[in-house]
């Protein structure tokens, strides 16, 4: 028989020990999410104060005009009001012929100078919008490449009529290969059979996860080449072609 009240065949009490709770750190993805809207938010402000600049140096020369056209008659004014009164008191008519005579080729004068001032000032308005056309192009096409992308993000979906549009161009190859970034390779691989119903029915589509790929990009290739269908280098083209655009009708 065993004793039971044997002290060393008491087995040891075993510790318990409690780990502590971790805190809770935000994903990467959100605090990248903020920073990206921070940055959109930064431009957007930026390309407004730059048009807004543009408005108020517009409004600064519409207003110099004028006060320039105001004095200009101001001084007419008085001008003429010297040669009326120096006719009344000589009182000869021919005097005040030769008086009014003079007033009003010297307001000929000064309306043909507000003139000017006024064409002037336009010219320089235009030549002003012209100088900054470039540089306000750049802003509204960085400003959209941050807006699409962040439709993107938000919304996969956005990113599917892209690829469709290239495969449609390539629609008769016999095989065309899709590399995708990691964050839209789980999305498009979904749609894959719908993406396979704008090729030929014996062609091949496949579909392959890179790391290469920038986020937002698509490289496909096929028998004969590759091309790049990305966001970035579709907005990157449109943005050449606008600025060229611009170049062209100046």
């Amino acid at each position: 028989m065993i004793s039971l009240s044997n002290p060393s065949r008491i087995t040891e009490r075993k510790q318990i020990r409690i780990k502590p709770v971790s805190v809770f750190q935000p994903s990467n993805t959100h605090v990248k999410e903020a920073h990206d809207k921070s940055e959109l938010d930064q431009e957007l402000l930026q390309a407004e104060q730059a048009l807004e600049q543009l408005r108020e140096q517009r409004q600064q020369l519409i207003k110099q005009t004028k006060r320039e056209i105001e004095a200009e008659k101001g001084a007419w004014q008085e001008e003429r009001q010297k040669y009326v009164e120096a006719a009344k008191e000589e009182g000869f008519q021919a005097g005040f012929s030769e008086g009014k005579s003079e007033a009003l080729t010297t307001y000929k004068a000064y309306v043909d100078h507000a003139n000017h001032l006024v064409e002037s000032a336009k010219h320089e308005y235009y030549s002003l919008i012209e100088e900054h056309e470039e540089t306000i192009m750049e802003i509204a096409i960085h400003t959209a490449e941050k807006i699409i992308k962040q439709e993107i993000v938000a919304d996969h979906k956005s990113f599917l009529p892209i690829i469709q549009a290239a495969i449609k161009e390539l629609k008769d190859q016999s095989e065309i290969a899709l590399y995708l970034h990691p964050n839209q390779y789980a999305f498009v691989v979904q749609h894959k059979e719908e993406l396979s119903s704008l090729i030929e029915p014996n062609a091949k589509l496949m579909c392959y996860v890179s790391d290469e790929i920038e986020e937002n990009g698509c490289m496909i290739k096929y028998p004969y080449g590759q091309v790049d269908v990305g966001v970035d280098t579709q907005l990157e083209e449109i943005g050449k072609a606008l600025i060229e655009l611009a170049g062209e009708g100046k």
